[in-house]
Order: structure tokens, then C-alpha cells, then sequence
């Protein structure tokens, strides 16, 4: 496994794998096998496997939340050796950003709702950060997981009019057997707060059981309501796979999304329903 930070140590280390399928799975660290599923799914696919790992300070609109993020990088390194990864990328924010090239991208409803509109300018800080490792790296595939579904279609949006030679693969949410989405900052989860995260996957699933078209705005209270008991929602709304609208007809595919807080931790989650 080779460990790089500076931007010609990349290009010379890839420069050697042009004939290889390149996959690409990009991290803030602090890994768990949410991240070892992208990166096995990257190895089966792809000849080569390259992990980031880079907190990305242009995504977050809660300064405490980047000073707190869970930081591991001697672990993560140990983890990604066993893992039999080819490359890793750690680069400085400096170093990263010092020639960025900003790009804008229509990106319609999908900026307006559900984390965009808690989370203002999250979605343009990761266009930008995804926007530089796709430019440097330049995989055949990235793999991104289904919890961020939201992040997910943004950066599918990014891909077909700036990078169409690389094909975005979502991969499955990967959860702990309670059903809790796994996510770095579950760390910071107090034990008693940890138990009572179980009951996010509950609720959805109840609305996956009790999902029907004409009852999802009377379902959408409902769950809100459930998430109340245990927790501080933010939003429990049932929208559109493919724009995040609401407003379409019993043909479309219908996924639920949920964020709420334990503590001072955020969650989010979401579940296809049909």
C-alpha cells in the first residue's frame, strides 16, 4: 500500500496504472465497515483501489461539528493495510485546494430540500472537494453509500455533465445489528443515546410497512411524531428517488429520509419504501 500527500506523488503513482481500471472510494476517515464495503466493492470491480482520506472543511456549516469530527489516521492507515488497498491520498487543505477551479452545476430541487436546506452550502462544499479528487485521480468508478442518498444523486449530477467517463456505484447503507446506519460520528454517541439510535431504522421501517400513496402525508406526521419520542427530528419527509419532489403520482419510487439528533450528534437515514 503506498501512502501519498503531495499532488506529484498522486500523479506519478497513477501514471504507472493507466492501463488499470482505477475505483475510487473517498472518506473523512475514521473508518468502520460502512467504508470496507465501498472499498471491497471498489476491489471487485476495479484493477486498482484508491482511498481518500481528507476532512473537507468547505462542508461543513457547523464550525463545532469540523472541530469535532472523530480523527484516526494511524488506525485508519492499519485498516486500509489489511484491506489490501493500493493507494491512499491524504492531502493538506492547502495543498488539496491551491489551484481549484470552482464549478457550478444545475442542481434544481435537489438544493432546496431535505439536507440542503438544514445544512446551507453543505452540497456546494462537496461538489467542490469531489470536483478536485475526480480531476486528480480520474477513476473508472466511485463508490459512494446509500445513507447519503442526497449526496449521492448530487454527485451523479456532477458526473454526467462534468465527468462522463466515470460511473458513480451506490453501494447499500451498511448498519451495526441494531440497524443504526453506521457513520464516524456515531463514536461520539453517549452509551445511552447509542441505544436509543436503534429506534431511527424502527421508524422507517414502519413506514416501509405502512407506506401507501395516498397516506404519505398523514405517514410523514406520524413518523415525525415517533422520532420525537427518543430524539430531536429535524425532518421526517417521504420524497421522490430520483429528485427529491414530492408531488409526483402512485408510478413513482417513493423513499422516506429522516435526520434528528441525539445529544449534540446528527443522524440521517432514509429507506426505499416501494
Amino acid at each position: 500500500m503506498r501512502i501519498v500527500k503531495q499532488l506529484q506523488e498522486l500523479n506519478d503513482a497513477l501514471a504507472f496504472e493507466s492501463k488499470r481500471s482505477i475505483g475510487f472510494v473517498p472518506t473523512m476517515g475514521f473508518l468502520h465497515d460502512g467504508h470496507r464495503s465501498l472499498i471491497n466493492a471498489s476491489k471487485k470491480r476495479a484493477d486498482f483501489t484508491v482511498v481518500s482520506i481528507f476532512i473537507n472543511p468547505t462542508q461543513f456549516n457547523n464550525p463545532s461539528d469540523l472541530k469535532n469530527y472523530p480523527v484516526s489516521l494511524k488506525q485508519d492507515l492499519i485498516i486500509l493495510e489489511k484491506e489490501d488497498v493500493d493507494l491512499v491520498f491524504c492531502p493538506d487543505f492547502d495543498n488539496l485546494y491551491k489551484n481549484e477551479k470552482l464549478v457550478e452545476i444545475p442542481l434544481g430541487t435537489l438544493d432546496s430540500v431535505l439536507e440542503a436546506k438544514k445544512r446551507k452550502g453543505h452540497f456546494h462544499g462537496v461538489i467542490r472537494v469531489v470536483n478536485l479528487f475526480f480531476k486528480l485521480i480520474n477513476p473508472n468508478y466511485a463508490f459512494f453509500g446509500e445513507k447519503d442518498y442526497q449526496q449521492y444523486l448530487i454527485i451523479n449530477q456532477l458526473t454526467k455533465i462534468v465527468f462522463p467517463q466515470i460511473e458513480i456505484i451506490m453501494c447499500p447503507t451498511h448498519r451495526e445489528q441494531s440497524g443504526l446506519a453506521m457513520s464516524s460520528r456515531n463514536s461520539r454517541l453517549s452509551s445511552e443515546d447509542f441505544d436509543r439510535s436503534i429506534e431511527i431504522y424502527k421508524v422507517l421501517i414502519f413506514c416501509k410497512k405502512n407506506f401507501d400513496f395516498s397516506n404519505r402525508v398523514e405517514l410523514e406526521k406520524i413518523c415525525l411524531k415517533k422520532l420525537s419520542k427518543f430524539s430531536k427530528p429535524e425532518y421526517f419527509e417521504i420524497r421522490h428517488s430520483d429528485d427529491l419532489l414530492n408531488n409526483g403520482g402512485k408510478l413513482k419510487i417513493w423513499r422516506a429520509f429522516a435526520a434528528t439528533n441525539l445529544g449534540d450528534i446528527r443522524l440521517i437515514d432514509n429507506i426505499a419504501l416501494n
